[in-house]
């Protein structure tokens, strides 16, 4: 059986966002969201840079254009990921983990639901049936 790369990046992405949002937590026991999350962002800078200095030479073809949207498009998804951010470390300051971390995780059913509406994408029976078990999900975990 081949194992395509996309699934190996995406379980690379699902570990590496696990342990990040038990660092956030932590965090949260001693520093203020707003610190936390800049210390946060300092770190996806860091990262940011090492990309941007790796992929230098693609770069300026961002601003042709028609890759100018899909550049105001990126521009957006790191804005709006910031926000995103922001609330789910001021969410670890009063919620615990296990609750904050799952109803968090399915933000993936807003980008499913945005790609029907928007991008007119389809799904199979089997995926309407994991977004209908993945908010009742939300539901298990917010019962105290």
């Amino acid at each position: 059986m081949k194992v395509e790369w996309w699934f190996i990046f995406s379980i690379i992405s699902l570990v590496l966002w696990g342990i990040s949002g038990f660092f956030m937590k932590v965090a949260t026991f001693k520093l203020d969201p707003k610190i936390a999350f800049i210390y946060q962002s300092l770190g996806v800078v860091i990262i940011a840079l090492i990309v941007f200095f790796t992929t230098l030479s693609i770069f300026k073809n961002t601003f042709e254009s028609d890759l100018r949207i899909f550049t105001i498009y990126s521009l957006l998804a790191g804005l709006t990921g910031g926000l995103g951010t922001f609330f789910l470390l001021k969410a670890y300051e009063k919620g615990n983990l296990a609750t904050v971390t799952v109803l968090t995780a399915l933000y993936p059913v807003i980008s499913v639901l945005l790609g029907i509406l928007i991008l007119k994408e389809k799904l199979t029976l089997y995926q309407i049936i994991a977004i209908f078990l993945s908010l009742i999900a939300i539901v298990l975990f917010s019962i105290p």
